[in-house]
């Protein structure tokens, strides 16, 4: 987390134009989308090589493989979902960072059909800005509601 802390300044302290914002929030949604498509696959092409994701301990997951061993019983599981939608993002004036977060929730459908509620709450997410325009996740970091 420390090693995020000079990101997340240098995010705030400036802005790219909006048509940048709505690329990167536009970038969100297409993961959230190919995730609902294709599950672990979906999930995984989103990642930057060196990208991480950080566990239920807060410890970074990083890497292809790692993620993949992490997330593979969740997708693996047609009954799990996950979904989110960003709500802001921020773009470097730059232009090769930036940062989305929004609402995520997990359910799980039961044998009876009923969707049962498991986890929600905010994400975080740090994207960095390819050559070719592609956007690719670097840091991925839930946390559920108080409560919940």
């Amino acid at each position: 987390m420390k090693a995020l802390l000079p990101i997340l300044l240098a995010l705030g302290a400036c802005q790219a134009s909006s048509g940048a914002v709505s690329e990167l929030l536009a970038a969100d949604r297409a993961f959230a989308a190919d995730t609902q498509a294709r599950r672990l696959d979906g999930w995984l092409a989103a990642f930057d090589a060196n990208g991480s994701q950080v566990g239920d301990d807060f410890a970074p997951i990083t890497g292809e493989l790692a993620i993949r061993a992490w997330m593979t019983d969740f997708f693996a599981d047609p009954a799990n979902e996950l979904r989110w939608e960003p709500d802001h993002a921020q773009v470097s004036e730059g232009g090769r960072l930036g940062q989305t977060s929004g609402r995520f929730r997990m359910t799980r459908r039961a044998p009876d059909g009923k969707v049962e509620w498991q986890s929600e709450g905010r994400y975080f997410d740090v994207w960095r800005k390819l050559p070719d325009g592609a956007w690719r996740l670097l840091y991925d970091i839930g946390d559920p509601d108080a409560g919940r």
